[in-house]
C-alpha cells in the first residue's frame, strides 16, 4: 500500500469556500492561512454555514497577506486593514483574542448575508490551545473548530459516492488533508501518526459531524437525505457521526520552511490498536 497526498485544501475565512492547493506550507496553527480570518455577530460569537449556508458561495483567496472575497452579485473585496483594534471573541467555548479588519468588510458581508456580522483576523500575536486531553501540551491552533489540521481519506469518498449514488466532493468535509492510495474505506479510522516530507503528524480525535457536509460547496444546497446517507455508515456508539481526523504537528517547525505538496509520499508510523 503506497500512500500519498492526494489532495491539500486550506479555507482562509473560516466556513467560506475552500482553496484546493498544490502545496501548501505548515505553520505552529496548521497550513498556511487556514482560517486566519472569521465572521463574528454582534456578541463576538463565530458564524458558519450552520446558521448561513449562504457562506459556501464566498470564494477567497489571500493575496499578499490581504483576503480577497467574491460572491454572487457582490463587488470584488479587498479585505485591507484600516485601523485595526483588539477584541475577544468565541469559538466554541473558547475566548480568543482577534482583531477587527474595517468597517468597509463588515459592511460587505453583512449585505451579502443580511445579517450583522464582522469580520475578524487571527493576529500572530494571539494563542489559542488546542484541548490537551486529546492533543497533550504545546499544540495551538487559529479559528478552527478545535484543532490546526483535518485528514481525511479518498478512499473513504469513495465509499460515500459509491452509497449516495453519485460523486461526493471531499471539500464538503473541509479537510486540509487528503491521502490516496488506500483500498481500505475510511482508512484514517486506523492511523495514529503519519509523516508526510520528514514532518510527523498526530492524528488525536475522530472528527464529528453536524450539517454542513449536507451542504454543496458548489451551490449552497442543503441535499436531502445526505446526513442520513452519512449516518447509516459513520454512526458511532455515542450516537455521533464522525468522519476524518483531527490531527497535530508533532515535528518542530524549527525556524525553516515546511511545506507539503500534493503527490508526497505518506508513511504510517504507527496505527490505532483494536480491542
Amino acid at each position: 500500500m503506497s500512500l500519498y497526498v492526494a489532495g491539500l485544501a486550506v479555507y482562509p475565512l473560516k466556513s467560506a469556500a475552500g482553496i484546493r492547493v498544490e502545496e501548501a506550507r505548515l505553520t505552529p496553527w496548521g497550513l498556511e492561512w487556514d482560517r486566519r480570518w472569521m465572521l463574528v455577530d454582534d456578541q463576538g460569537c463565530f458564524v458558519t454555514q450552520r446558521q448561513m449556508a449562504r457562506m459556501a458561495l464566498l470564494r477567497v483567496s489571500v493575496e499578499n497577506g490581504i483576503l480577497q472575497v467574491a460572491a454572487p452579485d457582490m463587488p470584488l473585496l479587498s479585505a485591507i486593514p484600516v485601523d485595526p483594534t483588539a477584541l475577544v471573541v468565541t469559538v466554541w467555548s473558547d475566548r480568543v483574542q482577534a482583531c477587527t479588519v474595517s468597517a468597509a468588510a463588515d459592511e460587505w458581508f453583512t449585505r451579502f448575508l443580511g445579517k450583522s456580522v464582522r469580520l475578524v483576523f487571527f493576529p500572530q500575536s494571539s494563542h489559542r490551545t488546542v484541548d490537551p486531553a486529546w492533543a497533550g501540551t504545546g499544540h495551538c491552533t487559529s479559528f478552527s473548530d478545535g484543532f490546526p489540521l483535518l485528514v481525511t481519506s479518498t478512499s473513504g469518498m469513495d465509499a460515500l459516492s459509491e452509497l449516495w449514488g453519485k460523486s461526493v466532493d471531499w471539500l464538503r468535509f473541509r479537510p486540509n488533508i487528503v491521502i490516496g492510495g488506500s483500498d481500505q474505506a475510511f482508512a484514517e479510522d486506523d492511523w495514529s501518526k503519519l509523516q508526510i516530507n520528514g514532518t510527523n503528524l498526530a492524528l488525536v480525535k475522530p472528527c464529528s459531524r453536524c450539517v454542513i457536509p449536507s451542504i454543496d460547496p458548489a451551490t449552497s444546497n442543503k441535499d436531502k437525505g445526505f446526513l442520513e446517507m452519512l449516518a447509516s455508515v459513520r454512526r458511532q456508539s455515542d450516537g455521533k457521526v464522525y468522519l476524518g481526523q483531527n490531527a497535530i504537528i508533532v515535528s518542530e517547525l524549527v525556524e525553516k520552511n515546511t511545506w507539503i505538496h500534493s503527490g508526497d509520499a505518506v508513511s504510517v508510523l504507527a496505527s490505532r490498536c483494536k480491542g
